[in-house]
Parts: C-alpha cells; structure tokens; sequence
C-alpha cells in the first residue's frame, strides 16, 4: 500500500508517519509539507529504521498536488491532514483560512476526482464544526453550527470531500478530531492550550486560562489519535462514506487541565484569567459509538499517561 499525507510535518503527521511505516502492509508513505511552521529540531519526523526505508519528504503546498502528480505517485490512501488550525488566527486573518483550508481542499478534491487511481481520501476534520453544544457528548449527527472562521472552513473542507462520494461515490471517510495533543505539538504564535500550558509550566511561568476556565474539552493523546486513523485504512469497507468523531468521551474544565499539568511538572507556576474569547465554545465531549461500532476504534491512553509522556519530551527538547 503506498500513502499519501498532506501536514506531515504537523502533530498528527510526524505521528502517523511513525505508525504506518511500521505497518507491513505499508509499502511507501509520501508525506507533503510545506514546512512553514517552526520545528524544534530540522528533522521533526520521529527516526525510525522503517521511517527511513519507507517515508519520502515533497516539499510543496498541498494544493499543488495536481492530477498528475498523484498518478506519478499512484497512491491507494491520501490522509488530508494539512491546514491552518488556530482559531484566534482565522479571526485575525480569515483569507489565510479560506485560502489555504478550503480552497486548497477544493483544489485536492478536484485533482483526486480527476486522478487515474483515485485513492481512499481520509479528511481531516475538527468538532468545531459543531458549535456551542445543544447536547453532550455530541454525535455526528448533532447541528452543526461553526462560530469562528477556521471552524466554517473546516465544514466546508468537509463538505467538499463528502460531496465527492455523495456525487461520484468516490472513496471518501471525515474524521472529527476532538482536542489532541502529544510531543512535537507547536509552541509558537497562536498555540493550543497543552503545550501552551506546558511550556509555561516548566518555566514556572503563569498559566493563563481564558474566561473563567470553566469550560471544557475533551483532550486526547496523539497515539490513540493516530491509531483511528490506521483502523479506518485497515477496515475502509465499514469507514468509506462515513463521518466519526474521535475523542475520549471525558470532558475537562481548563482549569483541572491547569491544575493537572501543574502537578505533573511540579511547577511554582500559578494561574491567571484573561478575558475569554467570542465566540469559545463553552463544552466538546465526543460520542464515539459510531467508530467504535463501525472499526473497532477506542482510545487506551490515559489523560495522565498521556500529559507525562509530553512533558517529558518537552523537558528534553526545549
């Protein structure tokens, strides 16, 4: 099987990378970036004997994978990961979200629709597509409202993946991400709140929670993550056609997270309260029957297993 992954520099993609290439069904994995966020070594992928033997770098913007370049490669999976993920950054420069996550998903769904072979697209998604919940924990069926930019591109970057199999019934599976986090997560500029939180921590900084910090997330460790992803291959006959959520289906306010990462760090750290984003989602807990249901998919990692395997990386490498 040869693999295709767009943002396979990002957390997801070093991530996957990894677990594929250890899989002996995995025959080749080309991964697309176009390495515009900082890393914190010049090689973010995890080293690995089957890494070496396996993995192939294009350095290029996901949307210039054209039809022919796809049918040079003729791949049987593409894992669209590649997007602009900051919430507060799509309100501050929403033609960067629309250009980069919808228009360039468009772009690829267009060049897969046209390719000679067609492969299995797995797309990428987020719960934000949800909005403020009307219930917990919230179902792939549950209204789908988005409050932010990024949020509304991620819907429409879905809908147009979806479409293709609604349309042409073109191979396609959309994957809700509830919030992930493990090693190699991006501290810079606008960062999600765990690595946020940890690098604060180890400085024995302040921890600075938005709003009240009484809302809530549903955290999930990359590797678990991942593992959706590689099961959703492995089982494509009972994924092709079908939205999941993926999460742990246990909610945490930002001020436990705070308090837990603290601990964990033993840090002097104290926390402080900023005024809370428009628009913050007040609550994500994911539903999860419908995976599990369908592919067998659920999470083994521990919150606690999974916070201490990430502050000791970032002990090492920052």
């Amino acid at each position: 099987m040869i693999i295709i992954i767009t943002g396979a520099a990002g957390l997801y993609g070093v991530h996957m990378v990894d677990a594929l290439a250890k899989m002996k069904y995995v025959e080749k994995i080309v991964g697309v970036d176009d390495l515009s966020r900082n890393f914190f070594s010049s090689d973010p992928f995890i080293q690995s004997e089957e890494k070496d033997k396996k993995f192939e770098l294009i350095k290029m913007d996901y949307a210039e994978l054209d039809k022919k370049k796809i049918d040079e490669i003729e791949p049987d999976v593409i894992v669209h990961l590649a997007a602009s993920v900051s919430i507060p950054e799509s309100i501050d420069d929403p033609s960067k979200y629309f250009n980069n996550n919808e228009l360039g998903t468009f772009k690829l769904t267009q060049s897969l629709l046209a390719s000679k072979t067609q492969p299995f697209l797995i797309y990428a998604s987020s719960p934000e597509v949800y909005g403020n919940p009307k219930y917990v924990p919230m179902d792939e069926s549950h209204p789908l409202n988005p409050t932010s930019t990024y949020a509304v591109t991620k819907l429409a970057c879905e809908k147009h993946c979806m479409s293709l199999w609604e349309w042409y019934k073109y191979p396609v599976t959309s994957i809700r991400n509830f919030n992930t986090y493990g090693e190699n997560q991006n501290v810079w500029g606008y960062s999600a709140v765990i690595p946020a939180f940890i690098k604060n921590a180890l400085e024995n900084k302040p921890l600075k929670i938005e709003g009240d910090g009484r809302q809530t997330r549903d955290f999930m460790y990359v590797a678990d993550a991942v593992n959706a992803y590689k099961m959703v291959i492995e089982n494509s006959r009972s994924a092709i056609g079908e939205t999941f959520n993926i999460g742990t289906g246990i909610d945490t306010t930002i001020n436990d997270l705070a308090e837990k990462i603290i601990s964990l760090t033993t840090s002097k750290s104290k926390t402080t309260n900023t005024e809370g984003r428009p628009g913050d989602l007040r609550a994500l807990r994911a539903n999860i029957e419908h995976i599990r249901s369908n592919v067998g998919w659920e999470p083994k990692v521990t919150m606690e297993q999974g916070l201490m395997r990430t502050i000791e990386w970032y002990r090492k490498n920052t």
